[in-house]
């Protein structure tokens, strides 16, 4: 028997007029309540403004905004000030500071709503886009690439070129590859990018100039004004690649390895790291890998970290091969250990690989320390302690920033994705 199908245009209808229901509509028990505007509107570095004007035919006793940033699993609850009635409006300012939120950052909300009657409600989600608009961004864009910048229109298509040479570089040689689309943001002078910064104090953010910046799982910002911004961009793109392609949520990379990866895509080991590699060589003075594991606790030793890092990586490509290291990243991917990582993808650990890795670069085994003398390895457990006195500024090469003489603090700063030079 043939049966009849008279709900179908009815439910048919009803999924339409779902679709067409406007950002905001109210869903729940709160069918008296209604949200007559909701808006929100930022100054750049500054603040972000929500309001919300919503009415019922009972007392709003409560309203709650709740917010977040892009795809974080933090969601932050705030009470706006507002005076209980039948009409109300809400507003609520999220006070900014330098760097606070980054330029392209998605911001979603809602709002949720109660009232005298026992009526609860909450919007569907609103979003924008927290866009630095001080300047006119013009976008350039290839594939997964966006570039934006609002001077010089050929420094922008030539880094969105090399941008691409970079990612083809990083799947042939590394074996990683871009899934997802990322932006690149240009700022044509230290001035301007100042704003979207983090600001350490005002004396040391004028002795350092930070030359580009991840401030984003898939955003970066990048000094134009720099001579070396080629080699910055190589840099920090194969922390964005490298980095969206091993997330998981138990862990980093050894810092040697996510450096290492970098450096090796800026092509050529900078002149002043060469210098600091083959001294340490000819020292036998070399850091050991258990210790690459975390960043070097000597300032005068950070080019040479970078280097051994670098160093370390190319050993790994030119003798186990790229597929080697894409089986070692999805290890890393899984969460995985380093030790365990090596072990199942080489077949050794984090002691044969220093040991042959030290061979290729001509030196026997690494002499063990005295009983009763501390471990190297033990700088890669924990932090290793600030140094009793200051150091120079580490190279243009450097991620991190240097704690520069002077300023009054000892020690460097290598937990952002950052590289930068002292002004000159």
């Amino acid at each position: 028997m043939k049966r009849s199908r008279w709900w179908f245009p009815l439910v048919l209808v009803l999924f339409i007029l779902l679709l067409a229901a406007p950002a905001g509509l109210v869903w729940g028990q709160g069918a008296g309540i209604q949200v007559l505007d909701s808006s929100a509107n930022y100054s750049f570095a500054k603040e972000v403004r929500f309001r919300l004007t919503a009415q019922s035919d009972a007392d709003i006793q409560s309203v709650i905004l709740f917010y977040r940033v892009g795809d974080s699993r933090v969601v932050t609850r705030a009470y706006p000030e507002f005076q209980p009635g039948r009409q109300v409006q809400a507003e609520w300012r999220w006070q900014l500071f330098p760097g606070s939120l980054y330029p392209g950052a998605l911001i979603s909300y809602y709002w949720q709503i109660s009232d005298a009657a026992g009526r609860q409600t909450r919007t569907t989600p609103y979003s924008f886009i927290y866009q630095d608009d001080r300047f006119d961004w013009q976008e350039y864009a290839r594939d997964l690439v966006h570039v934006y910048a609002y001077r010089d229109a050929r420094k922008a298509e030539g880094l969105l070129q090399q941008a691409l040479q970079v990612l083809e570089k990083l799947e042939q040689e590394i074996g990683v590859t871009l899934e997802q689309p990322i932006h690149i943001y240009v700022y044509a002078n230290r001035n301007d990018m100042r704003l979207a910064l983090p600001s350490r104090s005002e004396r040391y953010d004028e002795m350092t100039v930070t030359l580009g910046m991840v401030v984003a799982d898939d955003t970066l910002l990048l000094l134009g004004s720099e001579p070396d911004l080629e080699q910055t961009l190589a840099h920090e793109l194969s922390h964005i690649v490298v980095g969206l392609a091993t997330k998981n949520p138990f862990g980093d990379l050894p810092r040697w390895l996510d450096e290492g990866l970098a450096m090796y895509a800026e092509g050529e080991l900078p002149a002043r790291n060469r210098r600091a590699l083959e001294q340490a060589i000819k020292q036998d003075d070399l850091i050991s890998v258990r210790s690459l594991s975390g960043y070097s606790g000597d300032p005068a030793k950070v080019d040479l970290f970078y280097a051994e890092s670098y160093s370390l990586v190319k050993f790994l490509l030119d003798t186990y091969g790229r597929e080697k290291m894409v089986a070692l990243l999805q290890e890393f991917k899984q969460g995985a250990y380093q030790e365990d990582a090596l072990q199942k993808v080489y077949g050794f650990g984090l002691d044969e690989l220093d040991r042959q890795w030290r061979k290729s670069l001509g030196l026997g085994p690494r002499q063990l320390p005295a009983a009763g003398t501390p471990s190297p390895s033990a700088e890669a457990a924990g932090t290793p302690p600030a140094p009793s006195t200051p150091a120079p500024a580490p190279s243009p090469g450097v991620c991190g920033l240097s704690i520069l003489p002077g300023v009054g603090l000892l020690g460097i700063y290598l937990a952002a994705r950052r590289r930068a030079r002292t002004p000159s």
